[in-house]
């Protein structure tokens, strides 16, 4: 553990108190069990104070990377970028540099799957170091299993999600004559064909930067286009000379060449277009440098108006085995070239920033996390630039999935397409380039992919492992969601809470995909708390997990106690997150039906309805016929726990499963309990303080069991959730108060 700002020794103190053993020690040792990195919590004097703290980062979690990934352990660091990882609210600025720590996180949890992880981003404004040590300590000690979670200071929690969103096309014309971009790694790749799609839609004048020197070939390779032949051709030159080469030392001339061609060629189809250029051969890195060749551009062109930062580098290892040396050198290439970038236009009337960012920045990749970390401080470097400049610079930090050309080899291609990894074809994503950079209202950060082959494809393709992770119900005092739920007089895990077990487990596992539903949840044995919950009782949660990686992943759970008694079983489907609901699925009102003869005190007898005051969210039963029946929900104190503590709203889930049970009632004469739900889908959020309108269509299967479609809708009536083909059963001397 180290130090920020006086916070470790709070921590320690914190935790000590809890029963746990907790030291702050000077360095980390390899066989540590648990490590939470608190040095981006201090305070920073410099913009290079706050950039090493990543590299620091990665030595640290190098140092124990070896045994977590054999073993398993604890990786837990912490940050202040606002609370919300920069997506809303306000952003230290020089904080920024230190937000490579959650792809440094994310990366580990995929090259450590034994280990836990978390990024957790902490809004220090105001708090103490008392204070920062308690939110983080519990947030430690009773947080739920996200890779990323934001602890705001009005006391909220969060985690970010992808939402899909249409990509706009429509491409206007700056204004005020010719844009003068300044670009980086523009002259080769996918930067200089997502340049050249820009010089087709206006005309710019581009200051590109390379690291490759332009350099006369040799004449006897003029005409020669293959590889081999130009190696043949450099070798008969040096006999020719009398002199040797080494087959290294050919392989690079001919490189050197290739490279010269292509960035000519880029050049001649710019120029072809209507745009003027200059190539400017240098380090991206090296600030006066830049100033320096920037000067007679500026006095022939005027000021610069946008930057587009596109130089990157790869050097593939896991985090045990990449050097300190490989790690400075991918890392300082984006971010140090982006602050130099920065720099030598500070006084510049800049209207647009475009930052070429990464995937792995918002999912981690094995053997990249030099890569993702680098990415992710582009992007939050990204939201601090657009709030400092305004509505008058449009900035943007694409996220691109893997391209098919640019850093992708022809292995690795292969490698995508057999995971079922579609890649970005160069049309689409310069396309999609375009429309970013001319779309100002649009968010900061978006992630653009080729999407992902057919489901069967995915699915056979798919990287599939196991894992595990262990749960443990609490002592005294129980929370409402097991106090309240008492079968018979004893606390019973609810469905609802098994099912946000599993939901919860999928997005911690693949923080950048949306859960699209939950299938198959099967009741296979009720989990009762110890006696009086006096006892800690430890389940186990294991999972079967088929992704690609990159935009799908299906996760298979059970959830066993610790005798090995199967309790549960679910399927989790995760993806990119639709923004629009299903429609016509909900079943038609029955408000104003026949009327129930219940008064909410009748249905909440404990007899009727078992469920304590942290479930009671049916405020109104407002219609009932033969084939369903409808109420209206709404949270009160009582049941406000769910909107802190539940990913999908337990409680109010909860409900529709009650209103299930009362009609299963008036039908059998019978109380019933859930068995199975067929799938549970998300289409918005839950109202925290408004009505919602609970709908279901029901019919009886034989003499003991009904079958439920169940829909939430919101005061405009929109479905939010639904519950599909909920089956009921009778179970005897079960749902009484004895």
């Amino acid at each position: 553990m180290d130090d920020g700002n006086g916070i470790a020794e709070a921590l320690v103190r914190r935790m000590r108190e809890a029963g746990a053993h907790a030291q702050v020690v000077p360095r980390i040792s390899p066989e540590a069990d648990a490590v939470v990195w608190l040095d981006a919590l201090k305070t920073m004097e410099t913009d290079e104070e706050a950039i090493s703290v990543n590299r620091r980062a990665f030595e640290a979690a190098k140092t124990i990377a070896e045994k977590c990934a054999k073993k398993g352990g604890v990786f837990v660091t912490v940050q202040d970028t606002g609370g919300s990882f920069g997506l809303s609210g306000s952003l230290p600025e020089r904080n920024v540099w230190t937000a490579g720590l959650t792809g440094l996180v994310k990366t580990a949890a995929r090259e450590w799957p034994k280990a836990s992880v978390k990024a957790i981003d902490l809004d220090r404004t105001g708090l103490s170091a008392e204070d920062a040590a308690e939110r983080i300590f519990r947030e430690l000690i009773a947080g739920g299993p996200e890779y990323e979670v934001g602890l705001q200071i009005d006391g909220g929690r969060m985690t970010p999600a992808l939402e899909l969103a249409p990509l706009k096309a429509e491409v206007g014309a700056r204004t005020g004559g010719p844009a003068v971009l300044l670009v980086s790694g523009g002259a080769r790749g996918v930067t200089a064909s997502a340049v050249t799609e820009l010089a087709r839609a206006e005309r710019l004048r581009l200051i590109l930067l390379g690291r490759t020197p332009l350099e006369e070939e040799p004449i006897v390779c003029r005409g020669i286009e293959d590889d081999a032949g130009l190696k043949r051709a450099l070798l008969e030159q040096v006999k020719a000379e009398g002199a040797a080469v080494a087959l290294p030392e050919l392989g690079r001339r001919v490189q050197r060449i290739l490279m010269n061609r292509e960035i000519a060629a880029n050049l001649q189809s710019l120029r072809e277009l209507g745009s003027e250029v200059v190539y400017v051969p240098a380090d991206v890195q090296d600030t006066s440098a830049l100033r320096e060749a920037l000067r007679p551009i500026r006095a022939a062109w005027g000021p610069i108006t946008g930057i587009v930062h596109g130089a990157g580098v790869l050097a593939d290892k896991a985090i045990a085995d990449k050097s300190v040396e490989q790690f400075d050198y991918v890392f300082d290439t984006k971010v140090g070239g982006l602050r130099a970038l920065l720099a030598v236009t500070e006084e510049d009337p800049l209207a647009l920033i475009c930052l070429f960012s990464s995937v792995s920045a918002r999912s981690g990749n094995a053997g990249q996390a030099d890569y993702a970390m680098a990415n992710e401080v582009l992007n939050k470097c990204a939201q601090a630039e657009a709030k400092r400049r305004g509505p008058g610079c449009t900035v943007k930090s694409i996220n691109w999935g893997p391209w098919d050309g640019g850093m992708v080899s022809p292995l690795l291609k292969k490698h995508f397409e057999q995971r079922g990894v579609n890649l970005i074809p160069l049309k689409e994503g310069t396309a999609a380039f375009v429309a970013e950079t001319s779309n100002a209202n649009g968010p900061v950060e978006v992630v653009i992919g080729g999407g992902s082959a057919d489901r069967q494809t995915l699915i056979e393709g798919a990287v599939e492992k196991e894992w595990s992770a262990e749960l443990f119900l609490p002592k005294q005092p129980l929370p409402p969601w097991l106090d309240d739920h008492r079968i018979g007089g004893k606390a019973v895990v609810p469905a609802v809470i098994a099912l946000d077990w599993f939901v919860r487990a999928a997005s911690a596992a693949y923080p950048h995909l949306a859960v699209l539903q939950c299938q198959n949840l099967s009741v296979k044995k009720g989990i009762v708390a110890g006696e009086n919950g006096s006892t800690e009782k430890r389940l186990i949660l294991t999972c079967r997990d088929r992704s690609d990686g990159l935009a799908q992943a299906t996760l298979s759970f059970e959830l066993r106690g610790a005798d090995g008694q199967l309790h549960y079983t679910a399927d989790v489907e995760m993806g990119i997150k639709a923004e629009v609901a299903p429609t016509c699925r909900a079943a038609e009102s029955t408000s104003g039906g026949a009327d129930w003869g219940w008064s909410l005190s009748d249905i909440y007898d404990r007899n009727r309805l078992f469920h304590g005051p942290g479930f009671r969210v049916i405020r109104e039963l407002t219609g009932l016929v033969d084939e369903g029946a409808e109420a209206i929900f709404w949270h009160d104190d009582s049941t406000a726990w769910s909107l802190r503590e539940g990913g999908i709203d337990p409680a109010m889930i909860d409900g529709g499963l009650q209103l299930a049970r009362l009609w299963g009632l008036r039908t059998f004469g019978e109380p019933t309990l859930p068995t199975t739900i067929g799938s549970y889908g998300a289409y918005g959020s839950l109202p925290e303080d408004r009505p919602v309108v609970c709908r279901i269509r029901s019919e009886r299967r034989g003499r003991y069991k009904t079958v439920s479609q169940l829909t939430w809708l919101n005061e405009a009536g929109e479905i939010v959730a639904e519950l599909r083909d909920v089956e009921m059963h009778i179970v005897a001397n079960h749902g009484k108060e004895d």
